[in-house]
């Protein structure tokens, strides 16, 4: 297996993509983090805290000085905030419990806790967000993945979160990686690994924040999934009858597409266009994708009613 050699130095946050959590990929992808962090944090779903501390120095070279377990559901192998067995050879472990595994408020309450009372360079360790999928949804996930990016970037930390491509439908791991800073992937025979990282964000680059706030509404929803699957520009005529007839079931009367009209032409393409996904041509009445809306488009299918 190739060894990879890739410097996370500017991201936040690495997606690992692997075809199986087994445990030898799972090992051979420690050799992704730095042996030069002095604190690790790791949340844990299906592997003790000592396993994983043995496979960390086996496979780094060396043991982190400090080291933060978030134990999910695993109260038979280990106890709260009771250090582990010097097997691992880390000086300062403590194990934290979180009972029950659809608890993301208490697994993000562990964590931030665990970071604050970190040193130095400081390496978070999710493994594995599949096994969390096991238990929320994707809809619930999205925003404790956005909390636990802002913590790392807080604490000047840095994230890795394994997750299992094959368990999840395409939906699912495109959002995870519009999510993330990059994402090392390994090949399905795991013999490589490669990393593609997401293009740095530019003056017009939405934020999430921004685009969260544009996908609560229905239309605006409905409107950016017409206009993704056509791609010229379309008058604001026929974007209102096709948003019209989706939203009533095709049933909607000329007054209601009238009304529709006027509610995309003064509402909702100002606020898509401000957000930098669309170009509102208001002379002309007529309105095309850009290539920002790309970035939404994996969020489409998570946005509440």
């Amino acid at each position: 297996m190739t060894e990879p050699t890739f410097d996370f130095d500017v991201e936040r946050s690495i997606l690992v993509s692997v075809p199986a959590l087994s445990n030898a990929v799972c090992d051979d992808g420690h050799q992704l983090f730095d042996a030069e962090t002095e604190s690790v944090v790791a949340v844990l779903y299906d592997r003790s805290a000592d396993t994983f501390l043995r496979t960390w120095r086996d496979s780094v070279g060396t043991v982190p000085k400090y080291a933060q377990i978030v134990d999910v559901e695993q109260t038979i192998r280990s106890t709260a905030t009771e250090p582990t067995s010097g097997a691992s050879g880390t000086r300062g472990t403590v194990v934290q419990t979180v009972q029950r595994p659809d608890d993301l408020s208490g697994v993000e309450t562990a964590i931030e806790s665990a970071l604050a009372s970190a040193t130095g360079k400081t390496t978070l360790v999710f493994d594995s967000l599949t096994s969390s999928l096991e238990h929320v949804s994707l809809a619930e996930m999205v925003p404790f993945f956005r909390q636990l990016t802002e913590l790392l970037a807080d604490f000047g930390a840095t994230g890795y979160f394994y997750l299992d491509r094959c368990a999840h439908d395409r939906t699912t791991v495109a959002t995870l990686r519009a999510l993330t800073n990059a994402t090392a992937e390994l090949t399905d025979d795991g013999a490589e690994w490669s990393v593609h990282r997401r293009n740095p964000p530019t003056p017009d680059t939405p934020s999430l924040d921004v685009v969260f706030d544009v996908l609560r509404s229905k239309r605006r929803r409905e409107t950016l999934r017409y206009l993704l699957s056509n791609r010229g520009p379309v008058d604001v005529k026929e974007l209102a009858t096709a948003v019209a007839d989706f939203e009533e079931d095709d049933c909607a009367t000329r007054n209601q597409h009238r009304r529709y009209y006027t509610t995309l032409y003064q509402l909702h393409l100002p606020k898509l266009d401000d957000a930098g996904l669309i170009d509102h041509d208001t002379a002309n009445h007529r309105v095309s994708i850009r290539e920002m809306a790309d970035l939404v488009a994996p969020f489409l299918a998570l946005a509440e009613e």
